[in-house]
């Protein structure tokens, strides 16, 4: 997280003119015009009246049903009969001509319907009919359960025909169905469930519903506004925008770009106050300008008066700049009609002292805007800040507080302690008093749901259930009614529920036998040791063996030289049983652990970089030759790289004095006279352009120094690293995870300019340069923005197999991991700790994901009350008055949501 409060620069600007992808936009116009409609359900898969772009009528639909439809449903309906005679076939009289262009459409499609199967959703519901009817047995729940799901999907001109018949069928088959089984399968139902994944349609989370019904409320109000990381929470702004104008304040530059990238996407109008030391840094985008002067030799904006902010929607800031956005924001806008949203304002709170503390307080008790949201993951409770609440109901009449909280369950990503097991609630502790404890506390933080396994949350329910060792109305037949009632959110919250209502004298043997049974996620590789030897079982000592038969007679008499066994493995599949107890499960990151890290890229936080760093290199075991010859290219890569810095400073100050020259003689030549007063002439003109614009003066030295800094870099020596060392890379696998399952293990693309462009690079450590080679970026705040830059390039695009990052890159690192590593070396409270965890599993989809701990104390820090909140502490302080006042409980309105 870079949180200097400095002016954009190039490359930034750059950055957020670059389009979102179209999935990403169609998102975001979903998100604004669901300001408008709260309820709005859109699927952009296809009927195919909607791909043939044919006007509906139900005579036309029936054509279409008879034409590409009739011969594989009059196969379903053949098999259907045989299992029950009493279903009724469909029967259609067809009587309509399509019109030309009509017939030409539907031919064409006819000629390539085997192309367009998974395109239309017809064919996938007809294509998963059939999977249910001639399916095994064993799949009839999760092919039901798939099929009962997709049928309600929003899909617009769907056939009729066809959903008549799968209603139809499920009807057949609901009397087979058992709500038990689907819930002991709920992994591959729910959570692998790549045709529901798919298909599904998007809706607004319910913190975006609640937003936008409470914001149109005209009295001045504050929002506590607390969801998960990843749930479209900072793109909320840009819905508010459609009624109110913005300033959007966050710490994190990081999150400002990203909103400012989305923002431009969808054509909003915007503006930026970064490093601002007056008003006259505001600067506005192209779209956001209302008075500009055009270059006429390309037609384009040359020129934009920034002083000018009638059309800004949205003021994207940092926190030193706000008092300046805001009153920028004033002089074109009545307060009223303007929101203040803060993103992550808890920020620096976990600190006693901080420099921005001073800053915070200052902005908030000078705040003029009577609208404010306070966004975080993590935010106090309500009751946690009357200080806040009365400061703000003091300034402001007529004021209303909403507490909108929010929690996600759409994906699993487990928690791994340092021994490779899932940390799950019921694992924690052999004493029911201690386990109440956590499952209420899981109740007052529901955003922990996400970092509950399924499947382990589902054995422990199965076992509770088919032992019933809870009370009767929480078996599972008496808690869900029908299929409505199961998804991964209600499954979890059951557990918690469960939790707190089993047998209080059959706990210590519950968790007795989970602890017995318990099987690791992640395996250590004994397959092979540190240095990359296998390591193979040549024979066993134990009870029942004897010696002299079954040890080589060269042997005998010999002191045993190992008193351990070891083993080969003799299958595909390492065996997920058996303890762990060496605590460096899954560490080797970059030799033999490497392939359980699988999907996307992994982040590595901790406050010691270096030593990550340097454990990474020595693990990789880069033979000394190899490493000598890559050091002694560096150090050449460092001298020449050094020279460009010079040259290319140089350059920079050239063209900076140009540009302080050419303002000088735009003030000098204003309004067509010279500073004499007198007109100006031809040659005032050619003087102008030539000497005073530096393009005479300037232009030769320019070019020859543009000249050498292209001749330093043809001096650039090529370095690169054999791909036995890249982690993941064909060659390593080969030799590190051979026999193991590393189908998905991820790893780096790193192109040949990027290597050449960090080689290049001033006051960059050589053992950074050495781990880009191997797919590894590092994320601290530096003095090279250049590096930093390039690392959110390749960070954004996915190209980079691991970044190792500070704690202070917790906020705002909006990048998508799979999977990450806490470090022992952390000491974080616990809202920084979940702030830690949102890094992992920012994807809409459902992938494998884990957060894995280096220290176990960690984890338990997640699931206990901790009365010890700084960031509460300096919540009141900071953002309240320095006397305590009473806060009535019915002036408060709070408003509890369930992310769907």
């Amino acid at each position: 997280m870079d949180l200097t409060q400095r002016k954009l620069n190039k490359s930034e600007w750059s950055s957020i003119e670059i389009p979102l992808p179209k999935q990403e936009i169609d998102i975001l116009n979903l998100i604004i015009q669901g300001y408008y409609n709260i309820n709005i359900r859109t699927n952009h898969n296809q009927s195919i009246i909607n791909y043939l772009k044919i006007e509906y009528s139900e005579k036309m639909e029936d054509f279409i049903f008879s034409k590409f439809f009739k011969e594989p449903v009059e196969l379903i309906e053949k098999n259907i009969i045989k299992i029950n005679n009493k279903y009724i076939p469909i029967k259609l009289d067809i009587n309509v001509k399509p019109n030309s262009s009509e017939r030409i459409r539907m031919d064409k499609y006819y000629n390539d319907i085997g192309n367009k199967t998974t395109e239309i959703y017809e064919f996938i519901l007809l294509e998963n009919l059939n999977k249910l009817i001639s399916g095994q047995t064993s799949l009839q729940h999760l092919n039901y359960f798939t099929i009962y799901k997709l049928i309600k999907n929003n899909i617009s001109n769907l056939n009729r025909h066809i959903i008549k018949l799968v209603n139809d069928i499920l009807k057949i088959f609901e009397e087979n169905i058992n709500i038990n089984t689907i819930i002991e399968n709920g992994v591959e139902c729910i959570e692998q469930n790549q045709n529901i994944l798919k298909y599904e349609d998007l809706v607004l989370y319910e913190h975006q519903k609640e937003i936008f019904k409470v914001i149109r409320n005209s009295n001045p109000k504050l929002i506590l506004y607390m969801a998960p990381t990843g749930t479209g929470k900072t793109l909320t702004p840009i819905a508010l925008s459609e009624g109110k104008k913005i300033i959007f304040v966050c710490a994190a530059r990081h999150v400002g770009l990203a909103l400012a990238r989305a923002a431009i996407s969808v054509n909003k109008k915007v503006a930026f106050a970064f490093g601002c030391s007056s008003a006259d840094d505001i600067r506005l985008h192209y779209f956001a300008a209302k008075e500009y002067s055009i270059n006429k030799r390309t037609g384009g904006i040359k020129k934009v008066d920034n002083s000018v902010g009638d059309n800004v929607q949205l003021m994207i800031c940092d926190i030193r700049s706000y008092l300046y956005a805001m009153y920028y924001m004033l002089a074109f806008f009545k307060a009223k009609d303007i929101i203040l949203y803060w993103d992550e304002p808890t920020i620096t709170l976990d600190y006693e002292e901080h420099e921005f503390h001073k800053t915070i307080n200052k902005n908030w008790n000078e705040n003029l805007i009577p609208n404010i949201v306070l966004s975080s993951a993590t935010l106090p409770k309500l009751g946690e800040i009357p200080d806040v609440i009365c400061f703000f109901k003091n300034k402001f009449d007529n004021t209303e507080i909403y507490n909108i909280v929010s929690y996600d369950c759409k994906k699993s990503i487990p928690l791994i302690n340092k021994n490779g097991y899932v940390v799950l609630p019921h694992y924690l502790y052999d004493k029911y008093e201690e386990i109440i404890n956590v499952a209420r506390h899981c109740e007052n933080y529901l955003t922990l749901l996400r970092y509950f396994d399924l499947r382990e949350v589902i054995n422990f329910i199965i076992y509770i259930n088919k032992n019933k060792l809870c009370n009767e109305r929480f078996l599972i037949n008496n808690y869900f009614e029908t299929l409505e009632d199961v998804n991964m959110k209600i499954i979890k919250l059951y557990y918690i529920k469960l939790l707190q209502n089993i047998h209080t004298d059959k706990w210590r043997e519950i968790h007795e036998y989970f602890e017995k049974t318990r099987t690791a996620k992640i395996l250590e590789n004994n397959t092979i040791d540190a240095k990359g030897n296998k390591i193979r079982k040549i024979a066993s000592i134990g009870p029942g063996i004897n010696i002299k038969n079954s040890i080589e007679n060269k042997l005998d008499g010999n002191k045993l030289k190992r008193q351990l066994s070891t083993i080969e493995p003799n299958s595909n599949k390492i065996a997920l049983i058996g303890k762990t107890t060496t605590g460096t499960s899954g560490i080797y990151v970059t030799t033999k652990d490497s392939y359980t890290l699988t999907n996307g890229p992994t982040i590595f936080i901790s406050n010691e970089i270096e030593k990550i760093a340097q454990f990474c290199i020595q693990q990789a075991n880069i033979p000394v030759s190899m490493m000598d010859d890559i050091m002694r290219k560096i150090e050449h890569n460092n001298i020449i790289g050094n020279k460009i810095y010079e040259l290319e400073t140089q350059v920079d100050d050239i063209k900076e004095k140009q540009d302080k020259k050419i303002k000088n003689n735009i003030g000098e030549f204003h309004d067509g006279k010279t500073i004499s007063g007198r007109k100006k002439s031809t040659k005032d003109n050619k003087k102008l352009n030539k000497e005073d614009f530096g393009e005479k003066s300037g232009s030769n030295e320019l070019n020859k120094l543009t000249n050498d800094i292209n001749n330093y870099r043809l001096l650039l020596k090529n370095v690169s690293l054999n791909e036995l060392f890249v982690p993941n890379k064909k060659l390593h696998l080969e030799k590190w995870s051979e026999g193991l399952d590393s189908n998905n293990a991820f790893t780096s693309s790193i192109d040949d300019q990027t290597v050449i462009d960090i080689m290049s690079l001033k006051n960059i450590d050589n053992i950074w340069k050495v781990l880009l080679m191997m797919g590894i970026g590092i994320f601290i705040n530096h003095e090279n923005i250049t590096y930093t830059e390039i690392m959110k390039k390749l960070a954004d695009e996915q190209r980079l197999f691991l970044i190792i990052a500070s704690s202070d890159y917790i906020y705002g690192t909006n990048y998508q991991f799979c999977h990450g590593y806490i470090s022992k070396d952390l000491n974080l409270t616990q809202e920084k700790l979940i702030q830690a965890l949102g890094r992992i599993g920012r994807t809409n989809i459902q992938q494998t994901y884990s957060i894995r701990f280096r220290d176990d104390s960690q984890i338990l820090k997640l699931f206990t009350d901790n009365t010890d909140k700084p960031e509460v502490k300096n919540m009141n302080l900071l953002f309240g008055e320095m006397e305590r006042h009473q806060t009535e409980e019915n002036d408060i309105c709070e408003i509890e949501s369930d992310s769907e």
